[in-house]
């Protein structure tokens, strides 16, 4: 045979070799993602029921008040929670068998180009979030790939964090964006109108790191403390500039342990301080402006108190308590309480009487406990204490259904020196009720009966 002919017979009884086929990553068990966030899970816990969850997400569960298994909906014969570390385990030797995972730059530019797609992004925001996890020891190269690119990434969160995700994918954004929140606080200091749009967008990214609840305190601790070290006049001016957020990240500044008294003194004698909040509470009915108002006066007591009277407090804290949210109302009747306590407080709670009164009267029963001691305090301080003022007087008696509410708190559990102030207050309703001739429904002397 002829030797050509024999190598081409050899050729074709050697078989080509089989295409290359990489192996799929297996897939992630249904067992290892938690029955809440369907997450895989980070710290796998155990209620008495048997199930097993992520511990972030339980745990918010059950800080939020709820006492049952959320997944069986049985009641819980305890809260504890014990680590399942086989689970744990298991987890672990299955993430060695998955690919790499992408540098937290190559999540970013996920991120930045999932614009629109809300699922897209809320994948590599989880991923990001992964990566800052104590265990994963990464924390410092993400806030570096961050603040490589402030002036994008931070957006990008911050539009995420407010958007329509899930709650435990917004706070995994407000937990990358606290990696990097001290790096935002220099832009308060920066000048220019050009600038205006870095500064708000920094003050907003404080705001959600200061005020969220899955971010940990030693973070905000040291956020302030950053603040702080700043020039704080110059802070504080751009913060009070900002509107709601600038006052929620004030508010945190001086209800915070991190912060010394001298500083927290300093801020609560700025002289703009009182008439920025209230501008602020005016233009966005904000909850952060009260709070901030209050604990200014927690801070320095007196000269704080008559600051917040001559800014013109009154009547907006009167809207705020007849408008605003449960707590948020709360705080404004406790303010009023306190500008009562003094000569120019009182006499401007008289000169918006009808205002007051009737906000103050309309919610009264609608607010927890503290809410209505508060409001009987600044009632009986305005009508009552040191002879009061008979513009208070005669505005909570016209105020309808005045008896019966005071009534209602009167055999409420309420505290006794409430309950002897309240007492005050309806005697003196009665009386100017009878001096102007309104009809009473039941009398007086029978306050200790309800009335209906």
């Amino acid at each position: 045979m002829d030797a050509a002919v024999a190598a081409q017979q050899a050729r074709r009884r050697i078989r080509p070799p089989e295409p290359l086929v990489m192996a799929a990553a297996p897939p992630t068990p249904a067992a290892f993602r938690c029955p809440i966030s369907l997450e895989v899970m980070r710290s796998p816990v155990s209620l008495p029921t048997g199930t097993t969850y992520d511990r972030a997400s339980i745990q918010r569960w059950l800080d939020s008040g709820h006492r049952t298994c959320p997944a069986t909906r049985l009641p819980l014969a305890s809260t504890d929670l014990v680590p399942n570390l086989l689970l744990r385990r298991l987890i672990h030797l299955h993430a060695a068998t998955m690919p790499p995972s992408p540098s937290p730059e190559e999540v970013l530019s996920q991120l930045a180009a999932a614009d629109g797609e809300p699922a897209a992004a809320e994948k590599a925001v989880r991923s990001l979030a992964a990566k800052i996890a104590p265990e994963k020891g990464k924390r410092a190269s993400v806030a570096s790939a961050v603040a490589a690119d402030l002036d994008s990434a931070v957006p990008a969160l911050l539009s995420f964090a407010k958007g329509g995700a899930g709650a435990d994918a917004r706070v995994d954004a407000v937990r990358i964006l606290a990696t990097v929140a001290p790096e935002l606080v220099a832009y308060l200091t920066e000048d220019g109108m050009e600038k205006r749009g870095r500064v708000n967008m920094a003050v907003e990214a404080l705001a959600a790191v200061l005020s969220a609840a899955g971010v940990a305190e030693e973070a905000k601790d040291a956020l302030v403390v950053a603040l702080v070290a700043e020039d704080l006049g110059r802070v504080v001016t751009t913060l009070l500039g900002a509107g709601a957020n600038g006052a929620a990240v004030l508010e945190a500044i001086l209800t915070s342990p991190a912060a010394d008294a001298d500083a927290k003194t300093a801020i609560a004698d700025r002289p703009e301080l009182f008439p920025d909040l209230v501008r602020i509470l005016r233009d966005a009915a904000s909850p952060a402006a009260i709070r901030c108002m209050a604990a200014a006066v927690q801070v320095r007591g007196r000269p704080a108190r008559a600051s917040m009277v001559r800014a013109g407090a009154i009547p907006a804290l009167a809207l705020a308590v007849a408008a605003a949210p449960t707590a948020a109302a709360e705080s404004a009747l406790r303010l009023l309480a306190e500008a009562a306590r003094c000569g120019d407080g009182k006499a401007a709670i008289a000169a918006d009487a009808a205002e007051v009164a009737a906000a103050v009267m309309g919610r009264m029963i609608r607010v927890g406990p503290a809410g209505r001691e508060a409001a009987v305090v600044a009632l009986w301080l305005s009508c009552c204490a040191g002879g009061g003022e008979r513009r208070m007087r005669e505005a909570v008696a016209s105020a309808p259904e005045a008896v019966g509410k005071l009534l209602v708190v009167m055999q409420g559990d309420c505290a006794p020196t409430t309950s002897r102030m309240a007492g005050e207050l309806l005697r003196a309703v009665r009386l100017e009720q009878e001096r102007k001739g309104m009809v009473a429904a039941y009398d007086s002397r029978t306050i200790h009966v309800m009335p209906y």
